[in-house]
């Protein structure tokens, strides 16, 4: 019985390792075609890479710059080198999924979040992973910072090592200056923080202070230094001010009814593993009210969740991009929520035969049944549709007409 479950966990892995290679490597040139943001992203590691200037204020930091240049310098300039940089950030991305998936709910949790993870048209992690863009490897350090965090609260000794605790603020810090908007981490880990406190009472101050302060200082260690390191820094602290105070208008605190009916279509739309996100979030929800380490767990990331969609929603200019990170977690929240309902994806093939034959109906039998029926269109039907974006189409006109050009 171990060695049959060894090998239908082994035969699971390499389907999903295979699946996310094929989806990340194949046709990464021509899709997604390039666009202007990632333009901009490539002109900026370029000017790094040839001339040593950075000119880029806030919204995509230098996590994301630095090993497009270092490509750039290595293999030329070009978007094949630029992307297969970002793709291996895609990689590290689904592999942190997965260890912290599997540590909230075991390996088949884990897999099949890590499905739907590739494959919700709502999440787009094909196209916004194969791009210079900053979502995916901000998710990237938000995922290992939970999951050190986790790995010690799980350990009993969240409180004594302060190594691992700083690990997490890092990630936390490199996370918000990745991408501008993973600042809404800190409010959503203060939260937790008073949770703990009142509720909890799990682990000690120092859980928390100690990665909420690392990752201010790295934050301030990045933006400080600019101004002192780089040649361009009265520029670039000049930039930073217009883009937030730009940005605060445009994009961050923006007040639109129109646009919060937008956000809620999307995510209780089909795109959102079939409007299955918003039960996902009611059943995490729950898990976390346990007074338990278990559910202090649930917690973390469930507060993300909450804080980033009440301003994706509220707030927020509503773009889809806005909501990746929410919705990568309720990738893990809706598998839990399924394995749970259908006893850990199990369906006893011989007893639905045996009753069948009897003319017998068992209510029980045929919800879990019915589920994984559900649960398969979910995760195939997607997957199909990104397997046809990534194969066949794609567009090289961007291409041609910078070939055109020069």
């Amino acid at each position: 019985m171990k060695s049959s479950l060894i090998s239908w966990r082994t035969l699971w892995a390499v389907v999903l390792v295979v699946v996310v290679l094929v989806l990340a490597l194949c046709n990464l040139e021509s899709y997604p075609a390039t666009w202007f943001d990632e333009g901009i992203h490539l002109l900026v590691a370029k000017e790094l890479a040839l001339k040593g200037m950075y000119w880029f204020g806030p919204a995509v930091g230098p996590t994301v710059f630095f090993p497009v240049a270092i490509a750039f310098r290595a293999a030329g300039v070009g978007l094949l080198a630029a992307r297969l940089t970002v793709v291996v950030y895609l990689l590290l991305c689904v592999a942190a999924f997965y260890a912290l998936a599997h540590r909230l709910g075991g390996w088949k949790v884990a897999t099949v979040g890590t499905l739907l993870f590739v494959s919700s048209p709502g999440i787009n992690l094909l196209r916004w992973g194969r791009q210079v863009l900053g979502e995916v490897p901000a998710a990237l350090f938000f995922l290992l910072g939970a999951w050190l965090w986790l790995k010690a609260l799980d350990e009993g000794r969240v409180w004594r090592r302060r190594g691992e605790l700083a690990l997490v603020g890092l990630a936390l810090g490199l996370a918000i200056l990745t991408k501008n908007q993973f600042f809404l981490l800190l409010p959503a880990w203060f939260l937790l923080w008073i949770a703990d406190r009142l509720y909890y009472r799990q682990a000690t101050h120092s859980a928390f202070v100690l990665p909420l302060l690392v990752a201010v200082i790295c934050v301030v260690v990045w933006y400080v230094g600019q101004r002192f390191f780089f040649p361009t820094g009265e520029y670039l602290a000049t930039r930073n001010v217009e883009e937030w105070s730009g940005a605060l208008s445009r994009g961050i605190l923006t007040l639109s009814p129109r646009r919060m009916l937008d956000s809620i279509k999307l995510l209780t739309g089909q795109d959102a593993s079939y409007a299955w996100v918003l039960p996902g979030c009611l059943y995490a929800t729950t898990l976390s009210l346990r007074r338990s380490r278990e559910g202090l767990r649930w917690a973390l990331l469930m507060l993300v969740v909450i804080a980033w969609l009440g301003w994706f929603i509220l707030l927020s200019v509503g773009w889809p991009r806005y909501a990746f990170l929410p919705l990568v977690i309720a990738a893990v929240f809706v598998a839990q929520l399924f394995h749970d309902l259908t006893g850990g994806y199990c369906v006893p093939i011989k007893e639905l035969g045996e009753n069948i034959r009897a003319g017998r109906w068992d209510v029980t039998l045929a919800g879990r049944t019915a589920l994984m029926a559900l649960l398969l269109v979910i995760v195939l039907r997607p997957l199909q549709g990104r397997f046809t974006e990534v194969l066949m189409a794609g567009d090289d006109i961007p291409q041609r007409m910078a070939a055109y050009i020069v």
